[in-house]
């Protein structure tokens, strides 16, 4: 059951009766948070409401380094907590969600005179793998790695070790758990800004301005924040952590130049981080930066010239023989991490401080912020315990669980890979138009584009080409040949004339160059 209101007329129409209802819950913040929010409170029969400023997982959500892990650093640092709610985590996702949440085999190199040392290193396998309750590495000798990676550096390399994280497209997962939300009553919608909640003592009024729209307000009995990195809450000073913004680069190239079946684990050769290399919807993805983003969260994020340098200097240090350029180079993108510190953390390397999210309230309003992509549905869960009411029309445990709609068969095939990212809406999906081709040097199916600007929430081409498709990512302009086929389907879906298509192209194209275009 697709939501009537992502559609372009759906849209308008729901926006005029969001007053008529008592909602619950309002989440503020349309990332992976706030999507879990939204379904953890769905399935328990809370009544509510998911309100985004601009589109669904347009900040870190779709900005990350599409690794769901349990977290070796963490365990190396001692923070066995973390370490073992994230492994959990992560399994509890490849069991909900295969096929948009896959294992993905990771091989970690082992040098002479560089970490980790083979016998340390498996004996953190050992612990790693006891935390997901199975066996998931298992020794590499330098022949079997160069099979698997032929062009990783072998010089001074004298055995590897293989275990397993898992992969995900960090967009698609947020629009699958908001779609699931609706299925269980929830709502959502994107370019709805808040701004400003008022308490009146007996509920709250949250007052919103909706693109295309205009302002409305609603009420509600409890708001809850999770706007990640931008999280501010009005006392600051009486809230014992502070937001560290933390940023995260990312290079992507095509698989033709740099070509991996399975991920690498990397120490840089300056100050020994680690990174990876990773083989991600046919291209080859490798990060990440961690760095305090000092500049303001008001403007969008993007990579900075030492940051390329940076990820530049592993792959000529452990990829010489791929020659890497930065013409090589596709895209790039940045993403914000909502890391939570403590005074106590102002002298750690941002690689150091702690992931663990934190929940709070001030002036009775709900603040969730920290955590990682991973434990969205942890997180999601202890704020939902926080409330002090129960819905009206209450669902009885057990709760439904995430990927657990059943699908059902429609009269037309559809792609395996398409049934895993669409989950229970791909057979209405393929109906409305069948996915026989691909849109070529990309995984994507021209269908998919069909589908996404009926059904989706589109208002702008970067909601189409760089969150519920990737398009954008996949062409270093952009993906300029498509004008033709995408006027005329915007045209078609969206009503669109042809200034508003140029309108928006160049919107679109200016923030291709400047947040997706690598340095050259």
């Amino acid at each position: 059951m697709l939501p009537d209101h992502w559609s372009t007329e759906g849209r308008i129409a729901g926006l005029k009766q969001l007053d008529q209802y008592d909602w619950d819950i309002v989440i503020i913040g349309g990332g992976i948070s706030g999507a879990g929010l939204l379904f953890e409170a769905s399935r328990r029969g809370y009544k509510a409401l998911l309100l985004e400023k601009d589109d669904f997982a347009s900040g870190s959500s779709s900005q990350s380094s599409k690794l769901v892990h349990g977290g070796i650093r963490y365990l190396t640092s001692g923070q066995f907590t973390l370490t073992r709610e994230a492994v959990k985590a992560r399994e509890r996702l490849c069991q909900q969600l295969p096929g948009l949440v896959n294992h993905l085999p990771m091989i970690m190199p082992h040098y002479h005179e560089r970490p980790p040392r083979r016998a340390s290193f498996r004996l953190l396998m050992w612990c790693y793998d006891a935390l997901a309750g199975k066996k998931l590495h298992r020794n590499l000798s330098t022949e079997e790695m160069q099979q698997n990676v032929p062009l990783l550096r072998n010089q001074g390399c004298y055995a590897a070790t293989e275990f397993k994280d898992a992969l995900t497209d960090d967009a698609r997962l947020t629009l699958r758990v908001l779609l699931e939300a609706n299925q269980l009553g929830g709502t959502a919608y994107n370019y709805s800004k808040v701004e400003r909640v008022e308490n009146t003592g007996k509920d709250y009024q949250v007052y919103i301005q909706a693109e295309h729209f205009g302002a409305l307000h609603v009420n509600c009995r409890q708001v809850i924040h999770a706007t990640g990195a931008w999280t501010q809450t009005p006392g600051d000073e009486l809230v014992p952590y502070q937001v560290r913004p933390l940023r995260g680069s990312h290079l992507l190239f095509s698989a033709e130049k740099l070509p991996l079946e399975k991920g690498v684990c990397l120490f840089h050769p300056s100050d020994q981080r680690l990174m990876f290399a990773l083989p991600w919807m046919g291209y080859t993805l490798v990060g990440t930066t961690d760095l305090d983003h000092m500049e303001s969260l008001d403007n969008d994020v993007r990579i900075q010239p030492d940051e390329q340098a940076y990820i530049y200097k592993a792959l000529h240090y452990y990829f010489p023989g791929a020659s890497l350029t930065y013409d090589d180079c596709i895209s790039a993108w940045s993403g914000v991490r909502p890391v939570l510190s403590d005074p106590s953390d102002d002298g750690l390397r941002p690689s150091d401080v702690a992931r663990e999210h934190k929940i709070w309230r001030y002036q009775g309003q709900l603040y969730l912020c920290g955590g990682k992509l991973t434990t969205f549905q942890v997180m999601a869960k202890d704020a939902i315990d926080q409330l002090d009411f129960q819905p009206l029309n209450s669902i009885p445990k057990p709760w439904p669980e995430l990927g657990a709609n059943t699908r059902n068969q429609g009269s037309l095939p559809v792609p395996e890979a398409l049934i895993q990212l669409y989950g229970a809406d791909a057979d209405q999906l393929n109906e409305v138009e069948p996915a026989l081709e691909k849109i070529p040097e990309t995984p994507h199916y021209w269908a998919e584009l069909h589908w996404a600007l009926r059904y989706l929430a589109i208002s702008h081409l970067d909601d189409l080409l760089i969150r519920r498709t990737r398009i954008g990512l996949f062409f270093s302009d952009g993906g300029e040949h498509l004008i033709p086929e995408l006027k005329t389907l915007c045209e078609e879906y969206l009503n669109w004339t042809e200034q508003q298509f140029e309108k928006e192209w160049d919107r679109y194209q200016t923030l291709h160059k400047r947040f997706y275009q690598p340095y050259r």
